[in-house]
This record gives C-alpha cells, sequence and structure tokens, in this order.
C-alpha cells in the first residue's frame, strides 16, 4: 500500500516537475550552444552577442533551477497539508493503512522529488558546459577522488563521498520532517482555523529552526575546540585535518538522526490522535 500511495503523490505532479525540468534542459542546452558560438566554452571569449545571449542563457537556467527548487519545497508542503490536515484528510486518513504508512509515504515521495530536482540540475550543469568554464573538469574529480583516498588520510575516497551523500540525505530528510511536524503542531493548536492555522505553523517552524541552528552551533564549536585541543593549531597537518573533517561529518549526521526522530515522532504521535480536520 505505501508504493501505490507513493505513486499517488507523484502522479498528481508530475506534469508540472515535468514542464519545469524540460524548461531547465532547454535552458542548458542553449547555453551551450551560445557557449560554443561565442567562444566561451573553448575559454576564448570573442566578445560577440553570443557572448551577451550566453550570460542571459546562463541566467534564466539559474533561476529556472530556483524556482524549481522552491517549487518542489511548496508542493510538498502544501501536498502534505491539504491530503491529511485540511478537508482531503477525511478520505485519506479512513484509507486501510496507519499513520506511519501515510507519513513516510509523504516523506519518501518529498525526498524522490528533491533528487529528481538534485539530478536534473547536476544534468543541466554539465550540458551547459558550465563546470568546463569554470576550469572543473572529468579529470579533477577522479584527482580529488585519487587525493581523497591516500593513506595520510585514513579513509578511502568512495568512503568520503559516500560519508557526504549520507550526510545529505540524512540532512533532507529533517528537513522536510521538520516541516510536517511545524504543520501538525500548528494544526492540532486551538487556534481557529485556515489561515491562522498556516500562520501558527510558520511560528512553530522559525522557533523549531532556531532551536536547532543554536544546538548545531553549539556542536560544532564543541567539535571545533576538541579538534584544536588534539591538533593544536597544526592547520597544515592534512591528516589531522581530515580527522576533524570526519569527525564533523559524524557529529551532523547524528545530530539529524536524532533531530529527524523527533520530528517524525511527533508528527506519527499527532496524527495517531483524533484530528480537527477543516
Amino acid at each position: 500500500m505505501l508504493n501505490k500511495l507513493i505513486k499517488y503523490d507523484l502522479k498528481a505532479g508530475w506534469h508540472i516537475f515535468c514542464a519545469i525540468y524540460l524548461f531547465i534542459m532547454i535552458c542548458s542546452v542553449i547555453t551551450r550552444i551560445m557557449g560554443v558560438l561565442g567562444g566561451i566554452d573553448s575559454m576564448d571569449s570573442n566578445g560577440s552577442i553570443f557572448s551577451i545571449f550566453y550570460t542571459g542563457a546562463c541566467v534564466l537556467m539559474i533561476l529556472s533551477i530556483s524556482v524549481s527548487c522552491v517549487i518542489t519545497v511548496l508542493w510538498v508542503v502544501l501536498r502534505y497539508r491539504n491530503n491529511l490536515l485540511r478537508d482531503e484528510g477525511y478520505l485519506m486518513h479512513t484509507l486501510p493503512v496507519t499513520p506511519v504508512s501515510l507519513y513516510f509515504s509523504k516523506m519518501l515521495s518529498s525526498i524522490i522529488l528533491f533528487l529528481a530536482d538534485v539530478i536534473v540540475i547536476f544534468a543541466a550543469f554539465i550540458i551547459s558546459g558550465l563546470p568546463k568554464v569554470m576550469g572543473i573538469g572529468w579529470d579533477d574529480f577522479v584527482q580529488f577522488r585519487i587525493n581523497m583516498g591516500k593513506d595520510a588520510y585514513y579513509i578511502k575516497g568512495t568512503v568520503f563521498i559516500a560519508l557526504f551523500a549520507g550526510l545529505l540525505l540524512f540532512a533532507l530528510y529533517t528537513m522536510f520532517a521538520q516541516m510536517f511536524a511545524s504543520l501538525n503542531i500548528g494544526y492540532t493548536l486551538p487556534f481557529g482555523k485556515g489561515s491562522s492555522r498556516d500562520l501558527m505553523s510558520i511560528v512553530v517552524y522559525i522557533i523549531t529552526y532556531i532551536i536547532m541552528q543554536i544546538i548545531g552551533l553549539i556542536i560544532v564549536v564543541t567539535v571545533v575546540f576538541v579538534s584544536i585541543g588534539k591538533v593544536g593549531f597544526e592547520l597544515m597537518n592534512e591528516s589531522e585535518v581530515m580527522r576533524y573533517v570526519y569527525g564533523m561529518f559524524g557529529a551532523c549526521i547524528v545530530f539529524f538522526i536524532i533531530f529527524s526522530l523527533i520530528y517524525s515522532t511527533i508528527s506519527v504521535k499527532l496524527m495517531q490522535k483524533k484530528l480537527d480536520l477543516e
């Protein structure tokens, strides 16, 4: 049943996101063409009108990428609110599924959409040729991976990339979990209907965001001081610096796991109670 719920969510917004992704791809292709015609792609700009078109195409592509991320977040939030906390909730909560399944169907579909954004963004940048213009090529990535795999760093480059990807996934999960928990709390508090509940959800989100930032800052400062105490100020010692980086990665992952569990538990517990749906 969980996969059906996820398909239902993705199917509801596929036409919107496909149109956005197509526009981004078109902008990236135009950027590449203008870069080639203007000589920018070969790092030898000829100052022609194509250079101006290239700049405009780059700006349009970056703006469309930004808009796609904003639309994804808005779609996720509104979909969760309308399906589970407003009038559509009368149908959703009568389905033969648990609140846990309803919650994770929204969570997984949200993560899938955001990962689709990331894939499209990477593809757009590669097609546009912007990395080449900035002097970044595939050889640089390979060399980075080789450097990260040196024995002096105590960890292989593949593991570093896996840690970084894991950190991003946990951060993404926590971001959506915080949004969902804020909505659940805002729609549980007895403060009228409609927009007033939306306003309370925003207030709850701001408060939880501030709390997270304060705790995150404390963790960062603690890790830094512990690292300085062990390393001293020998920042040129690559192995010690990388140990600090991995320690920071581990601390951040634990931080995101704890908060994601707290937010998810709050949302599920509130959904298990009798909701005052609109």
